[in-house]
């Protein structure tokens, strides 16, 4: 059977995801009609950006495009989709926090379709260069047991308290967060084992598949309701460097469709564990026996309802994008230029003191909405909530509405530019770099701030030159 029988490219999949989305969006307006959140204006506003996304994905086959690819993956799962499900489950959490309409949500969708098209032109105004992935057939790994040593250097800081450290918190949390960070470990394996998997021994693989589950499992029990897609998430970006598209096995896609049940009562576990651990950072006897407590069967059957709507309103980054358009003028205090630099020096520049008391705007919304006083970054584990504003919210109220058009714009400019003038003279380095460039862009589109992501880029930066020369390899020319 030939290697197009038996691969199907992610670019299709979209295709039809996004066409039986928005069947499913028709089909379930004429058996429900309008609900509290959406209304016949809402259903149109979604075919135009069902359409915008199918002309994105024709143009994106014939010049292929990682970026436009993970725009379109976004636009398809976290926002087109959670139209349907806000018609079909009127609830969402985000909605509730002030006066919210179908109009509200309309006029959101106006902007990020209009968003869209100045994001599109900003990304592809540069083409992409010829891959060098032939390049590594001319590398062979060697050493490849420090990338194991590695990934248990990230799981001793990740697990420093364990081991009796706990006394020094304060300077190995930091370690943690920004020089040892493990998620960033962790992908930087996986692009290792992406680009040299058929010349690396089986032992070392399989012993980074068991770091990789073993970091699935534990944010899991700590409460994480997004770990499995995280280690998804790497995968896509490491690919995506690697190749500039996705060709999928089809038997990946049954192997999808029986993840989705899987990852969904994940979630559920997760939510339960959440308010339950008073510390939630430990994994030991007070985890498991909370554990016993969650009835799966229940989850299942006479809760699925309500496991489905909170999964529905999680990915929903639709909400907190609308929710943040609607309301930018109540949140005026927080998206400004003044109160981004204090964050950024409270929460990155002074690691173990505060000067402004500031928290991350993703943690700083919440005393609005809560009507809880003046942002403080001593107060916020006291309630604590991080939102997912999205490119789109978050530019438009810290960029003065439809202005924020502009920086869109230079911002996809700016991503590709960056991604075509990287140093090819390490192989590996390249496409990890080229990864680690996909990654901050998904997290941007996805964005929790900028300050935020800038803590994420500092994190990455420092991991990513110290650990850097765990990955060894020599030229073929050399042997």
């Amino acid at each position: 059977m030939s290697k197009s029988l038996r691969d199907i490219d992610l670019n299709k999949i979209l295709k039809v995801s996004n066409l039986g989305i928005l069947v499913l969006l028709w089909y379930s307006f004429y058996k429900i009609g309008e609900s509290l959140y959406v209304n016949l204006n809402t259903i149109l506003l979604g075919t135009v950006l069902s359409l915008q996304i199918g002309v994105f994905l024709f143009l994106e086959k014939r010049k292929r495009d990682p970026f436009v690819i993970l725009l379109c993956l976004q636009m398809v799962f976290y926002f087109l989709l959670r139209i349907v499900t806000l018609l079909n489950y009127s609830f969402s959490n985000v909605f509730i926090r002030f006066p919210f309409t179908a109009t509200n949500l309309n006029y959101a969708l106006v902007f990020i379709i209009i968003a869209n098209l100045a994001f599109y032109f900003g990304l592809t105004i540069n083409g992409l260069r010829k891959s060098t992935l032939d390049q590594a057939i001319k590398a062979v790994p060697v050493k490849t047991h420090l990338v194991v040593v590695l990934i248990g250097i990230g799981y001793f800081f990740a697990f420093y308290q364990q081991v009796g450290l706990g006394f020094l918190e304060g300077i190995m949390g930091m370690i943690q967060s920004l020089f040892v960070n493990l998620g960033t470990i962790l992908f930087m394996a996986i692009v290792f084992l992406f680009l040299f998997g058929k010349r690396i021994d089986q032992k070392i693989k399989s012993a980074v598949l068991v770091g990789i589950i073993l970091m699935v499992v534990i944010q899991t029990l700590t409460g994480s309701r997004a770990a499995i897609l995280s280690v998804i998430n790497y995968i896509i970006f490491a690919q995506l460097a690697l190749h500039d598209s996705i060709k999928v096995k089809k038997i990946y896609l049954l192997f999808g469709a029986v993840l989705v049940p899987i990852m969904i009562v994940i979630f559920a576990v997760s939510t339960f564990l959440r308010p339950r651990l008073e510390n939630r950072g430990n994994i030991g006897g007070e985890t498991f026996e909370v554990l016993k407590e969650f009835e799966f069967a229940d989850a299942i059957t006479d809760g699925s309802d309500l496991v489905l709507k909170q999964v529905f309103d999680r990915i929903g980054f639709l909400d907190y994008c609308a929710e943040t358009i609607s309301n930018t003028d109540k949140y005026a205090g927080i998206f400004n230029p003044w109160y981004y630099f204090k964050s950024i020096v409270d929460n990155i520049l002074t690691p173990g003191f505060t000067v402004f008391d500031t928290p991350r705007v993703s943690n700083a919304t919440t005393f609005v909405y809560n009507e809880r006083g003046t942002p403080s970054l001593l107060k916020v584990n006291e309630g604590y909530q991080s939102d997912e504003f999205t490119l789109y919210g978050e530019f438009y109220a810290l960029f003065g509405k439809w202005f924020s058009l502009i920086p869109i714009f230079f911002l996809g400019f700016f991503f590709k530019r960056i991604y075509l003038n990287l140093s090819q003279n390490d192989i590996y380095l390249f496409y990890l770099k080229r990864a680690i460039i996909l990654f901050v862009f998904y997290s941007t589109l996805n964005s929790f701030g900028l300050d935020w992501i800038l803590l994420d880029v500092v994190a990455i930066f420092f991991t990513y030159n110290i650990f850097k020369r765990f990955f060894k390899f020599k030229n073929l020319k050399t042997l």
